[in-house]
């Protein structure tokens, strides 16, 4: 009995001994890994919602900051740690073990509160911006716009070309276009021509619809050239066109409220009567600024062909306008964009002029940046993804922003307007002068008159007081 007694007792001794051990041990365990996971998918849902907003993927493709890297990859550091401290625990010295797992803990923690601010942060600021109830005439793409009655001419006299000296003009033909032949003028040829602003207006050239367009104002931005950006406003409003369209980069930073308002006071101080319509710039977009955007210029009970409140297509009468939805470039024009913009562009009217508006370019002179590289000329993401459309389907204009000068491109029958003048901070001197440039202003603010005309465009590019820096016609 004693012997039995001797042999179970060490035997429950050392059962008794290990096992809150090995119980400690697979807390630990447990907990880090846990932990690690839970911040790990808290980091996936937060980059998960980021890079679903508009204009964020662009964001990290154009602008690749160290900031957005570390965010997007560090759930991946705590779950890493953890793993890697699993086969550590056969060592005999458990120091290195215990080391990873508080760092994978403590990374957990910081990664989940990091995650958990920054899900706060994209949902509710922008939400809870509040606009300023302000008087504009804002155009609903789903109900077209109305051409007003024929106003007497603007003012503005035209001028000499600010870049060349010369009386400014071109005539630039779109391939097939009877007109252009009967003209006698060449497929995308170009020609100096001379024009009196003076003289009487036959029935011809009376404009059946008149539009004007700019774009990257960048209010809230201090380096913005506040007074250059009233004047085009001015200018704007003295011309009375039958819309105003602006093409993205109102504001410097999307999620502010401020900054959105600041834009809403002056439209209503000096284009409350023009009616108007805005694109979302990439800017525009910052941090869930698309809820702001919608705010102000996309109120409930305004919709479009398309459903989206950033791409669609408006009946203009004489012309049809089609906006895409490209903030910085293709990240957002995905297969449900592409196939609406096939179809809105081989059903429009070939008897009318067919003209694509979007915030980000196509062909366009530039540089590149001096910090990331990247190239701010002829876009290589939007180039091959649309421009077969626009050959495909008879575009006739195409004008955007982005790019802070005015530019006049012309490639394939194919004619390109860049208009980011109206008093973001200009860009340098190009570097790169694209092969499909005819002409470019660089330094200068101002906007872009298009006149619609029986058989032709009328491109007029302003400064911001108004004198004609160049003008071309476009046979459509």
């Amino acid at each position: 009995m004693p012997t039995l007694i001797y042999g179970i007792k060490p035997c429950y001794s050392r059962h008794m001994i290990q096992q809150p051990q090995k119980t400690s041990k697979q807390l630990s365990r447990r907990t880090v890994l846990f932990s690690a996971l839970g911040a790990l998918v808290l980091s996936i849902l937060a980059n998960g919602y980021f890079y679903s907003l508009e204009g964020a993927r662009g964001l990290y493709v154009w602008h690749p900051v160290v900031a957005l890297k570390i965010l997007l990859f560090m759930g991946l550091g705590p779950i890493s740690l953890a793993i890697l401290a699993l086969p550590l625990e056969k060592l005999a010295q458990k120091w290195i073990m215990r080391v990873l797992r508080w760092i994978s803990f403590v990374g957990s923690i910081l990664v989940s509160l990091v995650s958990i601010g920054m899900l706060a942060f994209l949902i509710v600021v922008p939400r809870l911006g509040s606009m300023d109830p302000v008087h504009l005439n804002l155009v609903d793409p789903s109900q077209g716009i109305v051409t007003q009655s024929l106003q007497p001419e603007a003012t503005f006299s035209a001028g000499a070309d600010s870049t060349t000296g010369t009386p400014s003009g071109v005539i630039m033909g779109a391939p097939g276009s009877g007109t252009a032949q009967a003209s006698g003028a060449a497929p995308a040829a170009l020609a100096t021509t001379t024009a009196s602003s003076t003289a009487p207006l036959s029935p011809l050239d009376r404009p059946l619809l008149r539009l004007a367009f700019s774009s990257d104002p960048h209010w809230g931005a201090d380096t913005a050239n506040a007074s250059a950006r009233t004047d085009v406003l001015k200018g704007i409003e003295a011309s009375r066109p039958d819309a105003f369209f602006m093409l993205g980069d109102t504001v410097e930073t999307g999620n502010s409220a401020t900054q959105w308002n600041l834009a809403l006071l002056d439209l209503e101080a000096f284009v409350s009567d023009v009616p108007l319509r805005l694109l979302l710039g990439n800017h525009d977009a910052f941090f869930g600024g698309q809820y702001l955007y919608r705010k102000a210029f996309f109120p409930q009970g305004f919709s479009s062909d398309s459903g989206s409140p950033y791409y669609w297509s408006i009946d203009a009468g004489p012309a049809t306008i089609v906006a895409v939805d490209l903030p910085w470039g293709t990240e957002m024009f995905g297969a449900r964009q592409k196939a609406w913009l096939e179809k809105t562009l081989a059903a429009a009217d070939p008897r009318k002029p067919l003209i694509v508006i979007s915030h980000s370019y196509f062909y366009a002179s530039g540089y590149k940046d001096p910090k990331t590289g990247v190239p701010w000329y002829d876009h290589y993401q939007n180039i091959p993804a649309l421009v077969p459309l626009f050959e495909k389907y008879g575009v006739d204009l195409v004008i955007s922003g982005h790019n802070h000068y005015q530019e006049l491109l012309s490639h394939n029958g194919v004619n390109y307007a860049i208009v980011g003048s109206m008093g973001g901070i200009p860009d340098p001197e190009p570097s790169y002068r694209s092969p499909w440039s005819k002409w470019i202003n660089a330094g200068g603010y101002g906007w872009l008159d298009v006149d619609v005309l029986p058989g032709r465009l009328l491109l007029t590019f302003r400064s911001e007081t108004g004198e004609t820096r160049q003008s071309a016609t476009i046979f459509y």
